[in-house]
């Protein structure tokens, strides 16, 4: 009795083991399948949603270019390994089909904005899971064309790369799981037809290991899949956090930059102008005093609650920091739709707050400028909207939009921006030459072009004032352009020995028919590309690199020369020194100002020998005094620039110092200093 009572005891105990080990495997086995199925789907947010997909098809772009070579790679093994069977023909043809498919593929992959300007995240999905399944459908077709009907030999290549191609292609999508999905099944379910129609037992057992295979390879891409979504998801979190306004949960400062940004954006690209206003509570430290730092907070989360409820869905609302707001309205153009939507604003703050149930009267300032005629970036917008909040404020005005007399600079500013958008017409534009010396030979080899404005009433206008402005006022290419053709003519009177360097921006650069200008204005002018060179700010290259690299590849080809200015001052990466097709680096006036002190001489000592080593030349900028050209002529023995050589002169005052330049002295250093600075 007491042996059957502990058997049966031991019987329950291991039931129940069994049991809960079994409720264990289940949880583990939903949990799996719920972050599986987590892998498919989207968060509600669609910013979020897009931003998940456009991250996991950029990383599927990444592998594109080299799923793409493996797939031209293996065709080509395939027709070799056919080519001297009946299935030949056969063969070539399957491949031409492989090369039209993986060609527009990739093509369409590469277009720029594919992903980023998709309607939506499911049409970018349904994209790449088409893109996949065609791909896999072309390698399916593999097994049932070629396997049964060829030799032993073909067979065992055949298998092979059906089953490479399906593990590479599926790893390589494995951040989109349904797309390496449709990529893989087709290719086993062809594979597992022709094996079970070998009418073999070891074809069929091979096609089965290929599906275990292949589930295992599916369950680490759902895996991988659903790391990838918690990673980005929590870095999403994460941004919008740091982007977003604890107290009020609007967008805070670093957020409505960004969407102001994107409306100067979309209204270069379609005209389309917005409103912005600045709004600031009135007598909000009075309430705090009064009430309290949480009774303050209770007013500022309410009045942002009220001015949400005035706007439409597509216009931003943010907190800017204490009591002041700003509001982007968009498609607001005119002063008619401005005055309502701030006298809207302004209505909101009529209803009084209650704040630790007392009913609190506040009113706010709001101040409007109009992106369509008040400012052309954001710190001019802002400001103007600034000055009209300011006057609100000085008269008592509940509102104010921008005029022109509440800045007394912003009437000068307006007549520069008329008189510079005529002066291309009527040839306003001038250069003048600062030559550039070799210290090694003492020869003059280079001058650099400095653009001026000839004014008919301000006078001669440097670029550095003017450029600016060109740049807000849409007029910076073509007077860009207009520097290159004024260089060309200087270089054609000039000896052929002297090469003429011309200042150009990143945006320059950037645009597509700025290599074909250069090359047209050379050929107008009849120089050889060699004596142009073209000089790019080491501060505007960071974040521009690629779309300045092509434009500056075709130059270099051409044989037009291109330097990096103001190297050692900005911040842009070594990289752009191997990269790029540099043919000289200019070393900021800054490290040349201090020589020969000892921490500025050892960096240009290493600028130098690192230009040296990559065979890149080297020229001085600001080379201003004796000692400096002493120090330079002796410890670097590079290019030259600046008062010690010759301050800047017209083209016909350089014509003049070349024919009289005697280079003798300029290697003796320091006397060869005091002669040219004595003659400059």
């Amino acid at each position: 009795m007491t042996q059957a009572f502990a058997y049966t005891r031991l019987a329950r105990k291991r039931a129940t083991g069994a049991w809960r080990m079994l409720q264990a495997f289940y949880s583990k086995v939903r949990i799996h399948l719920n972050r599986l199925r987590g892998a498919l789907t989207y968060p509600a947010d669609p910013l979020s949603a897009a931003r998940l997909q456009s991250e996991q098809y950029a990383a599927v772009r990444q592998n594109t270019p080299g799923m793409m070579a493996a797939n031209v790679c293996n065709a080509l093994v395939l027709v070799a390994t056919l080519a001297d069977t009946a299935l030949a023909t056969r063969a070539m043809l399957w491949c031409v089909i492989l090369f039209a498919v993986t060609f527009y593929i990739f093509i369409r992959s590469r277009r720029r904005g594919a992903i980023r300007h998709a309607t939506g995240p499911t049409s970018v999905g349904r994209r790449a899971v088409a893109y996949a399944l065609a791909l896999g459908s072309v390698w399916a077709t593999v097994p049932l064309l070629f396997f049964l009907e060829s030799g032993p030999g073909a067979r065992l290549m055949v298998i092979s790369l059906t089953a490479g191609m399906m593990f590479g292609g599926a790893f390589s999508l494995s951040r989109a799981p349904l797309a390496a999905t449709a990529f893989a099944t087709p290719v086993a379910v062809a594979a597992t037809i022709t094996l079970i129609g070998g009418h073999d037992a070891n074809l069929a057992n091979i096609a089965i290991v290929l599906w275990i295979y292949l589930s295992v390879l599916l369950w680490n891409v759902y895996v991988e899949a659903a790391s990838f979504k918690d990673r980005v998801l929590t870095q999403i979190g994460s941004e919008r956090e740091a982007r977003t306004d604890a107290l009020t949960g609007l967008p805070n400062r670093l957020a409505f930059a960004d969407a102001m940004a994107r409306e100067f954006g979309r209204m270069q690209r379609s005209g389309s102008g917005f409103l912005l206003l600045c709004v600031d509570l009135d007598d909000f430290k009075t309430v705090n005093d009064r009430f309290g730092h949480p009774a303050g907070d209770e007013l500022l989360a309410e009045a942002a609650r009220r001015m949400r409820s005035c706007l439409r869905v597509s216009d931003v609302v943010a907190r800017l920091g204490g009591d002041e707001f700003a509001i982007i309205a968009t498609d607001v153009t005119s002063d008619d739709a401005a005055i309502v939507l701030a006298d809207r604003i302004v209505a909101c703050f009529g209803e009084a707050f209650m704040l630790d149930g007392v009913p609190v009267h506040s009113s706010a300032s709001v101040g409007g400028a109009l992106a369509s005629k008040d400012g052309h970036d954001q710190r001019e917008l802002m400001k103007c909207a600034d000055l009209a909040l300011y006057e609100a404020k000085r008269r008592g005005d509940c509102w104010r939009l921008f005029e022109v007399a509440h800045d007394p600079r912003a009437g000068e500013a307006r007549a520069m921006e008329h008189d510079l958008r005529r002066a291309l017409s009527m040839e306003q534009f001038e250069q003048v030459y600062a030559p550039i010396a070799d210290l090694a030979s003492g020869e003059i080899v280079a001058c650099e072009a400095k653009l001026r404005w000839r004014h008919p009433t301000r006078g001669a206008i440097a670029s550095e004032i003017f450029l600016p402005i060109a740049e807000r006022i849409g007029v910076a290419h073509e007077i860009g352009f207009r520097e290159v053709e004024l260089a060309c003519a200087a270089a054609a009177a000039a000896p052929d020995r002297l090469r003429i360097t011309v200042n150009v921006s990143p945006a320059q650069f950037e645009r597509p028919d700025f290599a074909e200008r250069v090359l047209e204005a050379l050929t107008r002018a009849d120089v050889a590309p060699g004596r142009i060179e073209l000089e790019i700010s080491e501060w505007a290259l960071p974040g521009r690199q690629a779309g300045c690299g092509a434009t500056a590849l075709k130059l270099s080809r051409a044989g037009v020369g291109l330097c990096l200015g103001d190297f050692g001052a900005g911040y842009a990466s070594l990289e752009h020194l191997r990269k790029l097709p540099l043919a000289r680096v200019n070393i900021h006036r800054g490290l040349v100002r201090d020589l020969p002190a000892a921490d500025c001489a050892a960096i240009v000592r290493g600028i130098a020998g690192m230009a040296g080593a990559l065979g890149l030349g080297v020229a001085a900028q600001g080379v201003d005094s004796a000692t400096q050209l002493e120090w330079l002529s002796v410890s670097v023995g590079c290019e030259a620039q600046g008062a010690m050589i010759a301050e800047p002169m017209s083209a016909q005052e350089l014509g003049a110092f070349i024919r009289d330049w005697r280079p003798k002295g300029l290697l003796k250093g320091v006397a060869a200093g005091e002669r040219v600075e004595k003659r400059a």
